[in-house]
């Protein structure tokens, strides 16, 4: 008797943590479904990308060398941008949550380069299926490099069903993507970058966008950063 007493309050001991642990990660937004997007936020739209004028024809991936998977996103205030009208500028593609804590340490020196590169580079930073309110809240508070509070991009993205993060293959938390004026994939990072990698990624993104033609990057050799980042959880019933 006494020894099942005690198998019984082990278990429920088990039972309280890994509902802790569920709770806990559901909170952060790693599992479940957390209502992402609200009022006026529309589902991210896929779309086939424009080829480059006056190239040969570029496979459609997620992969340096290839043509970024196109999108339609809603921004904070509802509004639709597609990737492909930013076409003549370099691109940096920004995956991020408010739970992720390499996130919030990389997106002040997000804003640094978008500032460092005014005219010449669009940030589209893409919150994953979070509350538009609690997305909105953490961008206004986030302490920047400068002592100031708040960063703001130039395309404030909110992606209700992760259909973005699943099209460019996600690995892991956070995820850069730049590419060039030609809407060609230039680097993959899959973590958190320093400012010194942005600034060689954006760099790299900005020369290949020079190059007559479009050609530059066409046989350039991959390349994919890896860093400090957050791989995500799924949890699913039987």
């Amino acid at each position: 008797m006494r020894d099942l007493r005690r198998r019984l309050i082990a278990l429920a001991g088990l039972v309280v943590i890994v509902g802790a642990v569920i709770a806990a990660l559901a909170l952060m937004g790693v599992i479940g479904n957390q209502g992402g997007g609200g009022a006026g936020i529309e589902d991210v739209a896929l779309l086939d990308p424009p080829q480059p004028a006056g190239s040969a024809t570029r496979q459609v991936g997620p992969e340096a060398g290839k043509l970024a998977p196109d999108f339609v996103i809603s921004d904070f205030d509802g509004t639709r941008h597609r990737l492909s009208d930013f076409r003549g500028k370099a691109v940096y593609l920004n995956f991020w949550a408010t739970w992720c804590i390499p996130c919030q340490v990389e997106l002040p020196d997000v804003e640094t380069v978008q500032q460092l590169h005014k005219g010449e580079l669009v940030v589209i930073s893409i919150n994953r299926r979070e509350p538009l309110d609690r997305a909105r809240d953490f961008l206004k508070n986030i302490p920047r490099t400068d002592g100031g509070t708040g960063v703001s991009f130039t395309v404030n993205g909110i992606d209700p069903g992760d259909t973005l993060y699943d099209r460019y293959r996600g690995l892991g938390m956070p995820v850069s993507v730049f590419i060039d004026a030609n809407g060609v994939v230039t680097r993959v990072a899959n973590g958190q970058l320093r400012l010194d990698d942005m600034q060689q990624a954006v760099a790299e993104a900005l020369a290949a966008g020079r190059a007559a033609g479009g050609q530059a990057g066409q046989d350039a050799e991959p390349r994919v950063t890896l860093g400090v980042y957050l791989l995500p959880v799924t949890l699913s019933g039987p």
